[in-house]
């Protein structure tokens, strides 16, 4: 079976490469930022503890989605770099693989969400008493999915991978459409609507933040099985077979392990100290925590689109690299980092510009708007750097260096940002303002140590180096 696009073909000129697996994720993260805008514009109506209360277990749910992250990480470039040197067989050994620590990961993660974190976090994160309930439930229902978010974002980042980016497109809009059809039904009472004139009698089952956990479950449920299913279709280009052996092979779960841990451990880096911010900002009341939240969430519309070209680079790299194609990893590199900076540019703007109207289409509280705008119009002047350091990581993935993404964010996170934070809250009683000014010097920082990173071509040897070393 052929790939889609041939990412070595020399006659195709890097640009419509570039764009060529950059666009379906582009699309993907921006109706993914419009969902994530209608949900909790869904809860917002609610009331602004049912905002706070989701905002308790967020940073959890990060981390959690940060193990994923690491495990596709690992399996994505191994399978890129596979195909590069045109050795389907093992891409389809690593994918058997991938599938066996996706199935453990899974129930771990399920496992630790029901009988740990539902109940222990929102008194970890010393939440208010009225949102004990209901951040509760949201984590039950939620984690009772997790296996099935698994297969969702790492069997997607597999299959980007082989450089369709097109088919996770498709998995995660359906996951999106379904959750908002769910939220629909399950977070409000029966009611009637008006459409056109006509007057429509709706069942709603009236579970508030609940009905908003089950929406994200039963979509990750869906979308993870048509992605699991797509890793066994024949028309899948390193396509296996459910008759196909699935002992694990302790050799190659240490090579996804090696590149994906390090990977895993940036995402469990930065959603702790997430977790620390939201502990700081918790304590500041559930107006704050709110504005915290849905300007968090609104900042999405503009960095999620720059990881249409991380997900480019690390692919492209790592096939072009696997190839021994290096002038062509370095042309893919820079279109990258060019084409991820002139976008977020444009979104940092949109973004200051029009900062009170984004958060107010989640909430028409006008507290948690004013303090939620001059967070996002802060944050704004941060986003470019944002691009830098998040394909300049992508490019050191797919050169096989997970580590230095791994060390970045611990600099950035616990040096720069939760450092300046205290202080800047403790001692100079800066309130939110105090989270959001390290938060973009956390970005700046981030984009200089990447940048010198991939300045000289030492990246480029890194496969062959850990080959030798092996």
């Amino acid at each position: 079976m052929k790939r889609e696009l041939d990412l070595l073909d020399k006659s195709i000129s890097s640009r419509r490469k570039v764009w060529m697996l950059a666009w379906p994720t582009i699309v993907e993260q921006l109706l993914l930022t419009v969902v994530t805008y209608v949900d909790a514009a869904m809860v917002g109506s609610v009331g602004v503890n049912a905002t706070a209360a989701i905002a308790v277990n967020t940073s959890v749910i990060w981390l959690m989605n940060g193990l994923m992250a690491g495990l596709g990480v690992g399996a994505s470039v191994l399978v890129a770099k596979k195909i590069g040197e045109n050795k389907i067989d093992q891409a389809q050994i690593i994918l058997r693989q991938s599938i066996i620590a996706m199935v453990a990961l899974g129930i771990f993660i399920t496992v630790v969400g029901q009988a740990v974190l539902a109940y222990h976090l929102p008194r970890w994160m010393h939440a208010e008493d009225v949102l004990l309930g209901p951040a509760e439930q949201y984590m039950r229902i939620v984690s009772a999915a997790f296996l099935f978010q698994v297969f969702l974002a790492v069997g997607g980042a597999i299959i980007r991978g082989t450089g369709d980016t097109k088919s996770p497109m498709v998995y995660n809009i359906l996951n999106n459409i379904i959750n908002v059809i769910g939220n629909f039904m399950f977070i409000y009472p029966s009611r009637t609507i008006s459409i056109f004139g006509l007057e429509l009698s709706v069942w709603g089952a009236d579970m508030g933040v609940g009905g908003a956990a089950l929406g994200t479950a039963i979509a990750a449920t869906i979308s993870g099985v048509l992605t699991l299913r797509h890793l066994f279709s024949k028309k899948y280009v390193i396509a296996v077979s459910i008759k196909d052996s699935f002992k694990p092979d302790g050799a190659v779960l240490r090579q996804i392990i090696r590149l994906g841990l390090p990977a895993a451990f940036e995402r469990v880096t930065l959603s702790s100290g997430q977790m620390v911010i939201t502990a700081l900002v918790t304590g500041m009341g559930s107006t704050i925590l709110a504005a915290h939240q849905l300007a968090t969430t609104a900042e999405s519309i503009c960095y999620m689109p720059v990881y249409g070209f991380n997900v480019a680079s690390t692919t492209l790299v790592a096939q072009s690299l696997g190839a021994e194609e290096k002038t062509m990893a370095k042309e893919y590199a820079s279109a990258c980092i060019r084409y991820g900076i002139a976008i977020m540019v444009l979104s940092a703007v949109l973004m200051f510009a029009f900062a009170p109207q984004m958060i107010w289409l989640f909430i028409k509280d006008s507290a948690v708007i004013a303090l939620g705008a001059s967070m996002l119009r802060i944050e704004a002047f941060a986003e470019p750097f944002v691009a830098v350091a998040n394909v300049a990581s992508g490019i050191l993935r797919g050169a096989g260096d997970t580590k230095w993404p791994f060390y970045v964010s611990i600099i950035g996170m616990w040096v720069v940002r939760l450092s300046a934070a205290v202080i800047l809250i403790k001692v100079f009683d800066l309130g939110l303002s105090g989270i959001w000014i390290p938060m973009a010097v956390d970005w700046m920082v981030r984009a200089a140590i990447c940048m010198w990173r991939i300045r000289g071509d030492q990246w480029l040897d890194l496969w062959s180096q850990q080959k030798h070393a092996a």
